[in-house]
């Protein structure tokens, strides 16, 4: 019975370290991915260079020519969706119109809101 008793008490300690590990893991990751998403281009910009100098080891010289290649990059990638913007939302309205007419008004209700969240998340990372 003792033995019972220890091996399900090392059980629960294993148990309960792999919970709480994994919900560490879970916050530092949605920490960190919220603080990325909502730092704006800069932001991400700046953790690509961060991670292209650690990964390739960069020298300051190599950082400083790098670093306007990544920020053109970066612009010329807002220029192309600006420019697609357009045909993005007119594609992206017509789909919801008809996925719209397939639900019931229960379900549109819902769908409605979704879609007014995501335009509402859009807005906020332009």
């Amino acid at each position: 019975m003792k033995n019972y008793k220890a091996i399900a008490g090392v059980a629960l300690v294993f148990i309960l370290g792999a919970v709480c590990g994994g919900a560490a893991t879970h916050i530092v990751h949605s920490s960190r991915m919220e603080a990325f998403m909502s730092g704006g281009a800069a932001a991400r910009e700046e953790q690509l260079v961060k991670r292209l100098t650690k990964q390739l080891d960069l020298d300051s010289r190599q950082l400083e020519q790098i670093k306007p290649v990544v920020q053109e990059t970066f612009a010329g990638i807002r220029t192309i969706r600006q420019q697609s913007r357009p045909q993005v939302e007119v594609l992206l309205e017509d789909s919801q119109r008809r996925i719209s007419a397939f639900l019931n008004p229960e379900q549109r209700v819902k769908f409605e809101k979704i879609i007014a969240e995501r335009k509402a998340r859009r807005q906020s990372q332009s």
